[in-house]
């Protein structure tokens, strides 16, 4: 019988091959990126909850690591509408 730790596990992996899938074979643009962002931001709150256990966990701790599985997906949207222009703020020269 497979256990809760074993479906979350493998809603993860499809997550992941799902993902991975859309990066190959779907067409970059805002509609991709938003998907992306959902499923990093889904996953990572899976991992948070589920495997590090952090509902039982400090709610500093918590709220730190809610809050970073939130920055992500929002840094992943940044980089795709404004990339040019944190390459432009980010390169020395």
């Amino acid at each position: 019988m497979i256990g809760h730790a074993e479906r979350i596990w493998l809603l993860l992996v499809a997550l992941t091959l799902a993902g991975a899938w859309l990066a190959e074979t779907g067409r970059a643009g805002w509609p991709l990126t938003l998907v992306v962002a959902g499923l990093i931001a889904f996953k990572g709150r899976m991992v948070i909850d589920h495997y590090m256990e952090i509902t039982a966990a400090n709610p500093r701790i918590r709220r730190v690591l809610y809050a970073f599985a939130t920055v992500v997906p929002l840094l992943v949207i940044a980089s795709h509408g404004w990339g040019d222009v944190i390459k432009r703020l980010t390169t020395l020269q």
